[in-house]
């Protein structure tokens, strides 16, 4: 019980000497925040730029083998069961610190997220879109020519609202890859926990609130707006 009040004791200390925060700091935090912003654009949108065209592969009805669909699979399964700050990891050491790495990272995370999305919203619609294409075949329309004028304008909707959702995801994800040097916002909170500046540690987490709140809220305005021209 001793214990148990000491350490509620020490977290309410840390908190007082948080307080108030150091907003002086915000504007030497600028380019963190923009580079943060940036890593996470960039990263979803490589990601999604390989898991587009992966994604056909890994689905059953458009896949040309099976051999195909289940490298494909297993390449979108590998890359989304290593969470990205693994990922973060394993890229510092390979391309050395700063935001490449958390680029590399998040848009190999991407790569396995997006493609499980992308490909199951693909073998959801197929089904659907049967007779558009069939008789875009019987005009005279290749396979290729019939998934890309029949079911793509079906899927590209729900691909960019998930493509719109990642971006979201990846900025705040973004923020703990600086956490192992990948660069961003996080790198320069690592810092200030690190030299127990406390006041401008508190000024960087509300940034990082404020920056999550901002997006969040464009990303459901943006997801709202595709979902009612497509209804």
């Amino acid at each position: 019980m001793g214990t148990t009040v000491y350490k509620f004791s020490n977290a309410f200390d840390y908190l007082s000497r948080s307080w108030p925060p150091k907003l002086d700091v915000l504007p030497s935090i600028a380019k963190p925040i923009m580079e943060t912003i940036q890593m996470g654009f960039l990263g979803v949108t490589i990601g999604g730029l390989i898991a587009a065209p992966l994604s056909f592969l890994a689905a059953k009805d458009t896949t040309p083998f099976v051999l195909v669909y289940i490298l494909a699979r297993g390449f979108i399964s590998t890359c989304r069961s290593i969470p990205a700050l693994l990922w973060a990891i394993l890229f510092v050491t390979m391309v050395g610190l700063g935001p490449v790495a958390g680029v590399f990272a998040l848009a190999t995370h991407c790569v396995g997220s997006l493609g499980k999305h992308f490909s199951e919203s693909i073998e959801t619609m197929y089904p659907h879109t049967r007779e558009v294409r069939e008789a875009m075949t019987v005009d005279g329309a290749s396979r290729l020519q019939a998934l890309i004028h029949g079911l793509l304008p079906v899927l590209a909707p729900l691909f960019l609202s998930y493509f719109i959702y990642y971006v979201e995801w990846s900025v705040r994800a973004g923020t703990i890859l600086g956490l192992v040097g990948a660069g961003g916002l996080g790198l320069r909170l690592t810092m200030s926990i690190r030299m127990f500046r406390r006041q401008e540690t508190a000024a960087i987490v509300l940034a990082i609130l404020a920056i999550v709140t901002v997006i969040d809220s464009l990303s459901r305005v943006f997801r709202k707006q595709i979902l009612e021209a497509t209804t």
